[in-house]
């Protein structure tokens, strides 16, 4: 079986072909990449990558190329500060948590992934991979044979798979829905969480010379959230403001837009001056609502998959949204290319295989993530008795909190993608071996 994949570029997308291009050992499978961009380029200034990501990387043969990107310089087999949880809606602000862990974390700078980026992505794609630039895809059409591609600059093709990997506002998932899940085909369109975030850069040296002493230089925080980029050369802020009220509302307005310090600085009012002096060095923020979808019961159907955002959207409370769709990537690229030795296995089942083994975890982490979030800002159930601006909690009641929230991290140090590899290569094994009793007995 020669499979000819179609998806986008973003890291999903990537991630995906270079995942293939590592499994496939007898290069069996074509694969061509379409993005609507003019260049293949990642909006944003990093994505964190924890052990569970980190070791498919690894097994990838990407662990230079992650080295190169690193904020800090990786230390083995020693517990690592993780995040530093102080309440600062308040005039002093207060330290309650320290949150660790046995394997730390790395923080890559995302970079313009074109071809005078290296090392990059792009590196470890097979010479032999097509990617298709300025090429949007406008609808599709799945017939038992093959899937028929048509693009907005008049291109048509074919293709066995499609893979929709194009992010929270997927064309593939809107046309996925309508084929297959018509009755549910509102869950296409996504919604806005309530949460918007503010978010700049601050030069590390800046800050530095401005307030020598300030956490961000040596630690994250949060809700407002800070972590070095750039082999630590600055500092990445981002300031979560929310109205849980307007969650699952359907967003009015830009999703990201430039806005003023003073609008920024505004809904800080009352906070310590360890928040304000930190959000008066972002000489140019900017607002970016934080827009998810509804948990999906299926992540693929016949010959149509969803990947990473497309398939799980998710507010970034775990900052795991990318390294998901890199767990996607990983697990359908074993599937795609142990099929390989297995012909008569139909496309159908794959895409059965796929969602069995992607999406209780990918709606999981999805659901985690909000109530991490929910956490954070002191609106989950178990906060009802915490206040804004109010600092007379007792340290031992903020601290349950801390503990709350670093239970919901441990699966992220703690946990191993390569069982469900494994689950995902014996599913598809067991086709050939069920084929073959049934031959034999017949």
């Amino acid at each position: 079986m020669t499979v000819q994949p179609y998806k986008g570029g973003g890291i999903g997308g990537l991630m995906l072909g270079v995942a293939i291009g590592h499994m496939d050992r007898e290069k069996l499978i074509e694969v061509d990449i379409y993005e609507s961009s003019a260049e293949l380029v990642q909006v944003g200034a990093g994505i964190t990558v924890w052990p569970r990501a980190l070791q498919i990387l690894r097994n990838l043969g990407l662990e230079k190329t992650l080295a190169s990107y690193q904020a800090r310089p990786e230390t083995k087999d020693e517990p690592r500060f993780v995040f530093k949880f102080r309440k600062s809606d308040q005039s002093e602000g207060v330290t309650f948590f320290e949150m660790t862990n046995g394997s730390g974390f790395h923080t890559i700078r995302k970079t313009p992934f074109n071809g005078n980026s290296i090392p990059s992505l792009l590196q470890h794609l097979p010479p032999n991979y097509r990617c298709h630039l300025s090429t949007r895809l406008t609808s599709y059409k799945e017939t038992q044979e093959y899937v028929h591609l048509e693009f907005q600059n008049g291109i048509n093709t074919t293709c066995d798979i499609l893979v929709g990997a194009d992010g929270i506002k997927s064309s593939v998932r809107k046309f996925f829905f309508q084929d297959n899940l018509s009755s549910q085909v509102a869950l296409a369109d996504p919604i806005w969480s309530g949460t918007a975030v503010y978010r700049g850069l601050i030069p590390s040296e800046l800050l530095a010379k401005e307030r020598p002493n300030h956490c961000s230089l040596s630690s994250p925080m949060i809700h407002i959230v800070t972590y070095p980029i750039s082999q630590g050369r600055l500092v990445n802020v981002a300031a979560y403001y929310s109205e849980p009220q307007n969650e699952g509302t359907t967003l009015q307005g830009a999703v990201v837009s430039d806005v003023s310090k003073e609008e920024m600085l505004s809904k800080f009012e009352g906070w310590e001056d360890e928040v304000i002096s930190l959000l008066k060095l972002i000489e140019k923020p900017s607002r970016w609502a934080i827009q998810t979808i509804k948990p999906l019961d299926k992540y693929a159907s016949g010959r149509v998959m969803l990947l990473g955002d497309a398939a799980h959207a998710m507010v970034p409370h775990l900052g795991s949204g990318a390294t998901q769709a890199v767990e996607d990537a990983y697990i359908l690229a074993t599937i795609l290319s142990h099929a390989e030795q297995v012909p008569e296995l139909p496309i159908s089942r794959l895409s059965e295989i796929y969602t069995t083994v992607r999406q209780p975890v990918g709606n999981f982490v999805q659901n985690l993530s909000r109530t991490e979030g929910l956490l954070y800002e002191f609106n989950a159930p178990i906060c009802e008795d915490i206040k804004e601006l109010d600092s007379s909690i007792p340290q031992s009641r903020l601290v349950e909190i801390g503990e709350e929230v670093a239970k919901a991290w441990e699966w992220l140090w703690t946990s191993s993608a390569e069982p469900d590899r494994v689950k995902a290569e014996e599913m598809v094994a067991a086709y050939n071996s069920n084929q073959t009793l049934w031959e034999n007995g017949s």
